[in-house]
């Protein structure tokens, strides 16, 4: 008879992976020394969690589960706050720690890594990236973006985060890539006032058209 899971058990198992992925990267991943660092058994975290790929899996969405969570407290404490502004909160986030900044790195890695190396599934390394531009989107539209301005913006955003991101890692030089995404959200929120403006000035004609 196979022995029953312990959810409790389970989630600060997988809190415990996330943090030794964020540490040690997906590249020569392997459950064995893993388990010797969680002081568990492989055969432990094979039961919880099963193979090696259901366990990178389950990591990532977990990873991606604890950002969302803190997005979700700066939206409760500001529920009006613009996407530039969640941005700026983000980077200062991520530059506030190395423990950040490392599960930050884990995402782009599950991303970019081919998944013969990772071992994450095709869609698991897509929302990677994938969840955060549709939430981008979807926000640029709630400002007032038509859905083409929207999606083409949040493709915009999302790709200039990552990247600022990916030259932090290689580069430390913080002030730089600060100064480069200030600009690029200065940029966008320009664009995003024009964009309504045109809107209103649209809507007002076709009024007064009636």
């Amino acid at each position: 008879m196979a022995r029953p899971s312990d959810p409790a058990l389970k989630e600060r198992l997988l809190d415990q992976v996330v943090a030794y992925l964020a540490s040690n990267g997906l590249g020569l991943f392997s459950l064995r020394p893993l388990a010797c660092a969680l002081e568990t058994s492989t055969n432990r975290l094979v039961h919880h969690f099963g193979t090696k790929e259901e366990l990178i899996d389950a990591a990532l969405a977990r990873a991606l589960e604890i950002q969302e969570s803190i997005q979700d407290k700066w939206l409760a404490a500001d529920p009006g706050i613009s996407q530039t502004n969640l941005m700026r909160l983000w980077w200062g986030w991520m530059c506030e720690s190395p423990t950040n900044l490392a599960i930050v790195r884990l995402g782009l890695e599950a991303a970019a890594l081919d998944a013969t190396t990772t071992g994450a599934s095709s869609a698991t390394r897509e929302q990677q990236i994938g969840l955060w531009r549709t939430k981008i989107e979807n926000r640029l539209r709630a400002e007032g973006l038509d859905t083409t301005s929207a999606r083409m913006e949040a493709s915009i955003l999302k790709g200039t985060f990552t990247g600022l991101s990916i030259d932090l890692l290689a580069s430390g030089d913080r002030d730089r890539l600060s100064a480069a995404l200030e600009e690029s959200l200065l940029r966008l929120e320009a664009f995003i006032r024009a964009h309504t403006v045109r809107s209103s000035s649209s809507a007002a004609a076709n009024v007064s058209a009636r």
